[in-house]
Formats: C-alpha cells, structure tokens, sequence
C-alpha cells in the first residue's frame, strides 16, 4: 500500500481541506553577510543525506569565506528540500543541532504555521509517493533538473478538521506517531 493511500485510509471519515503548502507555511529569511558576525555550519546539497533524511555533515563557513549560495537561515523544525535534483528526495526535518544555521539556495525552506500544520505533518506529505509524482510533473531540465520554490509551495496536503485547528493538530499528531 503506498504511503498516500495509507494516509487516506488514516483520514477516513474525517472532513479535510487540501490546502497549497504557501498557505501552511511562513516566510523565511537569507543572512545579511555583511552583518555577520560569527561562525556558521553551512548545509549544502550533499550535507544530507538520502536515505537517513538527516545532515550528516557541515563545513564551517564565515562571511569571507562563504559560497553564495549559502543564503537560507534555517530554525529548528523546518523542513528543507532540494531542488535541485528533486527526485532524489533529499530532505529533512531541521533538529535543534542546526537551528539559526545555513542553507543552501539549493533548498526550498518550509517554516511550518504550527497554529495549522505539524513539520511532520508536512515531512510526512514530503516523503510521499503524490510529492514524488508531482515534482516529476513539474521539474524542469534534463541534464540537470529542477524544481523552483514556488512549485514546491503549490503543492497540496490535507489539513483535517480544518474548521478546528486543535482538533486538526490532534489528528495530526496521532497520524505521525503512527507514521513515525
């Protein structure tokens, strides 16, 4: 049974609105290098890793020495996902180790709205044979594919019990224990 179909038959019987990941998530911010004032542990493409879903390993960047497409701030819970080589599925969950650290701009940035969504929530939906398909669907290039933020963020997961955000968190919560 796929992963989707079992988190269908998880949501049986219970209202949800499909919502766009845009509406679930908030905004995010890049360093102002020039503010910089301290040592950051940079997450590049190759930092995590695909099949643990975790960083397994930094370098230690500063503003003179950063790559530029060390940009993305990251906090603990967000969700990044490559973009770049998208089928790959190279994602995780951002864990207190890596909070206040550096992004690639080779990853899309999810903050979950946690008054909505659970991370988990969305990292479960981000594992899922649906995202797969749709970031096929909507990567562009051959040699070197990719999918930009914005496809990313227009992807819809379900949100149970929409008309009542504690329930829904509940829900949520159950379905990614039980996932977990």
């Amino acid at each position: 049974m796929s992963s989707v179909n079992f988190l269908e038959k998880l949501l049986d019987g219970v209202s949800v609105e499909w919502k766009a990941l845009k509406d679930l998530t908030l905004p995010t911010k890049n360093i102002k290098w020039r503010e910089a004032k301290r040592i950051y542990r940079y997450i590049d493409l190759t930092s995590v890793s695909i099949e643990a879903k975790t960083i397994t390993e930094t370098i230690e960047i500063s503003s003179a020495d950063a790559p530029s497409r060390a940009q993305k701030i990251v906090e603990k819970n967000d969700i990044i996902f490559a973009t770049t080589r998208p089928t790959q599925k190279r994602y995780c969950l951002i864990c207190d180790q890596y909070a206040g650290e550096i992004a690639s701009t080779g990853y899309c940035v999810l903050r979950a709205n946690q008054n909505e969504v659970l991370p988990k929530w969305i990292l479960h939906w981000i594992g899922s044979s649906d995202f797969n398909k749709y970031v096929e669907e909507n990567q562009s290039g051959s040699a070197y594919p990719a999918i930009s933020d914005s496809k990313v963020k227009d992807f819809k997961i379900p949100i149970p019990c929409p008309e009542n955000p504690e329930k829904s968190l509940a829900i949520q919560a159950e379905i990614v224990r039980i996932l977990d």
